[in-house]
């Protein structure tokens, strides 16, 4: 018979069968042992950041039921999608792919997207505060319609000199665009899955 264990990831309660909890702890143990960080804390950031992930994919999958138990099955469909930070196949004691079979959520921000002028990456609208100016809201419409920031900034001067409105559209957005502040919030920003290796590139020592 399976034992349950209790335990918390990314701040959230789960039940898992026994070999689930210790596939979860291997995959866990192979992401950090992958990380290429400059620091501890920048080490801890990205852990946080891929717990809270999966917390949050095993909340979607469990329909959020708080008596559904994580089963093995569940955890390799998860730790399949994240992958390891650098892209590399996970460890050989583990089971780790990327058959992306779990069900991909996105995640706060307006509830739209655009797919950029290429049409080939579904993005999110945040605020960009890694470039901003002022409060990232130029910086957050350029990659979110993938053109040049300068342009999207002559062009917000341009309508606050001539009309006036654009100050009035920029406080706007200002307050109803959030600022992309995770690794997987950006990923979202920038039309990338959020996958442990692309997450790591928005990391904060990079």
């Amino acid at each position: 018979m399976n034992k349950v264990v209790s335990a918390s990831v990314g701040g959230r309660e789960f039940s898992f069968n026994e070999d689930a909890y210790d596939r979860l702890s291997d995959y866990f143990r192979h992401f950090k042992s992958r990380l290429n960080m400059d620091s501890q804390a920048s080490s801890d950031e990205v852990m946080s950041e891929i717990e809270r992930r999966v917390a949050e994919l095993f909340a979607q999958a469990t329909g959020g039921q708080v008596n559904r138990v994580v089963d093995y099955d569940m955890v390799r469909r998860v730790v399949e999608q994240l992958g390891m930070p650098d892209g590399s196949a996970e460890p050989a004691d583990g089971t780790g792919g990327a058959d992306g079979n779990a069900e991909e959520e996105y995640g706060s921000g307006p509830d739209f997207s655009y797919s950029g002028i290429q049409g080939n990456s579904k993005r999110k609208l945040f605020r960009d505060k890694d470039n901003k100016a002022i409060a990232g809201v130029c910086a957050g419409l350029a990659v979110y319609f993938d053109i040049d920031t300068t342009i999207v900034r002559v062009v917000t001067l341009l309508v606050c000199l001539l009309w006036g409105t654009g100050l009035i559209f920029y406080l706007v957005m200002m307050i109803v665009t959030p600022a992309a502040k995770t690794p997987y919030e950006k990923c979202l920003m920038h039309g990338l899955k959020p996958t442990a290796e692309n997450m790591a590139k928005f990391s904060s020592n990079k």
